[in-house]
């Protein structure tokens, strides 16, 4: 049972005031500071109210501390909030308030470039979040593969037979053999990884990540009640002996890994590192995440390394997959693919957790997957385009900021000239867009000199998105913030 948290009388306001704080996009201590933002700026807070306790916050909301600490430390560099050793969080008196300041909920109409209308131009540009547009060709491809998704009316716990059969056979021919019954369907790669945490993690147990990492994924661990050990991410991924060191020092419980095109970074692990790492996963006997989700968004020919479960087949490593990232995220169809010490645990947990993933969802997979050369062709045809303009337009446009151009997946992971990226990120909201600071997806503390941006918008939105982001970094700049932040 956790502790009963210690709160002061006025909790049961704080508990009404940040009653759908979760609600929203990005990792939670985001969510917070937005949602403290918003009672600031609504006057549900007024000048000089004091905040809670950070350990209070923290027990109040059922989350970390260091949630809470990264949320107000966000609204102390805006202003929103004053902090002073032993007497507490405050709002400042200068806080922005009503309509002199926009929060995440409010929408926002930036000058309009001539060649968009109205109507094709969001107020709002999203580049949080990177999922594939639908296009019309395979609108219509959704539609003939769904002609007889509706024939089966069964409970399958696990998975649709054919599409495990199809998803193994997959696996088997590209190096790793696996049977059907290793194969269990999700809703998503997401649910993949809670069921594996849920099953595998108790409270208290160490869980090994590398940092920067997919944030959904920190999310799930920290949830499960996990320590978090973070292996630093290189230019060519992690490091073999660094995550030796930390299974040694650390002994964690399960890792969670993505050795190609890594989230946020793009970064590949080679083949040699792929074995090394391999070999010492298995003298461990320690359970790993292989994520697989952005596997096939490789965007030359250069062919890769085989999958780390390859060089250990015998050993704990569980492969996850999905269409999210490759057609569509609307289809909800995600998998793992388990190695059979494993098999039994996770089966029992992803039957616990729900009687099967849509059947529709998955017959409609089924059909798709049975040209994934095509999937990828058709992938790679739309993005390589949408990677090359938005490289293209930084260089341009924002010539101070620096990145390595990936090779594959959906990410550029972008290195700004300030120590402040998040405070940036906030500023940014006011020119219409959502941003991600790469710092939020640290295990331990990272530079906050990063922004994970992704190349998924539609083409035809790039354009605008770069002369916002370099609208609102002439404007940040000019105001002091990189320098006053520094």
């Amino acid at each position: 049972m956790p502790p009963t948290p210690r709160l002061s009388a006025d909790a049961p306001n704080w508990a009404t005031l940040l009653a759908h704080w979760r609600t929203g996009q990005g990792p939670l201590h985001m969510r917070l500071s937005a949602a403290l933002r918003a009672c600031i700026h609504a006057g549900d807070l007024g000048p000089g109210d004091a905040l809670p306790a950070e350990r209070t916050l923290a027990e109040l909301l059922l989350v970390s501390r260091s949630t809470v600490v990264t949320a107000i430390g966000a609204l102390e560099e805006e202003g929103w909030v004053t902090r002073r050793q032993g007497s507490g969080t405050h709002v400042a008196a200068t806080a922005p308030r009503r309509a002199e300041v926009l929060t995440l909920r409010t929408p926002v109409t930036p000058a309009r470039p001539a060649h968009l209308t109205a109507s094709a131009l969001p107020a709002e540009l999203d580049l949080t979040i990177a999922v594939p547009s639908l296009t019309e060709a395979q609108r219509q491809q959704l539609q003939a593969a769904s002609a007889d998704a509706f024939r089966d009316s069964l409970y399958y716990p696990l998975g649709l037979p054919e599409l495990r059969a199809h998803l193994a056979a997959g696996y088997t021919h590209q190096g790793l053999p696996t049977t059907p019954e290793q194969v269990i369907i999700t809703n998503g790669a997401q649910q993949a990884i809670s069921v594996i945490a849920g099953a595998l993690l108790r409270r208290g147990d160490a869980a090994l990540l590398e940092t920067p990492t997919y944030f959904g994924a920190i999310d799930v661990f920290r949830a499960a009640g996990a320590t978090l050990l973070g292996v630093p991410v290189t230019p060519h991924g992690v490091e073999p002996e660094a995550v030796a060191a930390a299974i040694r020092t650390g002994s964690p419980r399960l890792a969670f890994l993505t050795p190609t095109f890594q989230n946020p970074t793009g970064t590949v692990l080679p083949a040699h590192a792929r074995e090394l790492l391999a070999a010492q996963i298995m003298d461990a006997g320690l359970p790993t995440i292989e994520d697989d989700t952005l596997i096939d968004l490789g965007f030359g020919p250069d062919r890769l390394p085989p999958r780390l479960s390859a060089y250990a087949p015998e050993g704990q490593i569980i492969n996850v997959g999905s269409l999210s990232k490759l057609y569509w995220a609307g289809l909800r169809v995600g998998w793992m693919r388990v190695p059979r010490p494993l098999l039994a645990q996770l089966a029992q947990a992803k039957t616990l957790a729900d009687f099967g993933s849509s059947l529709p969802a998955q017959a409609i997979a089924l059909k798709l997957l049975a040209d994934l050369p095509g999937l990828r062709q058709t992938r790679r045809a739309t993005v390589t385009p949408a990677r090359d303009l938005l490289v293209r337009l930084l260089r341009e446009h924002l010539p101070d900021w620096s990145f390595t151009v990936p090779a594959g997946g959906q990410f550029l992971w972008v290195e700004l000239p300030t120590p402040h990226v998040t405070a940036f990120t906030l500023f940014a909201q006011s020119y219409g867009l959502r941003l991600f600071p790469g710092a939020s997806m640290g295990i331990q503390p990272l530079p906050d000199t990063f922004l994970r941006i992704p190349f998924t918008l539609p083409t035809e939105h790039l354009p605008e998105a770069v002369r916002r982001l370099a609208q609102a970094w002439q404007a940040y700049r000019a105001r002091g913030g990189a320098a006053r932040l520094a």
